[in-house]
């Protein structure tokens, strides 16, 4: 048993790593005043097609490996008490 918490725990460090990089590497939301003004963003073929661009794609990774994390933070605490 102590060898699968071991895995767990590495499995943990490497998605929290992974994490870290893929939300460094994304960029911010903020459009200021421009976006406000320009509005309009959604009826663009970006804007209607913005999971298949590699922010979108970036943002779908982070979202799957924020589940993962969960995941094995609840197996972890199962497992260890």
């Amino acid at each position: 048993m102590l060898w699968i918490l071991r895995i767990l725990k590495l499995v943990m460090v490497v998605i929290c790593a992974a994490l870290m990089v893929i939300i460094l590497l994304q960029e911010g939301k903020n459009n200021g005043l421009g976006g406000g003004i320009a509005g309009g963003y959604a009826q663009t073929y970006v804007g209607k097609h913005r999971k298949d661009t590699p922010e979108g794609k970036m943002q779908r990774y982070t979202a799957y490996l924020i589940a993962a994390l969960f995941i094995v933070s609840l197996l972890l605490n199962v497992l260890g008490n």
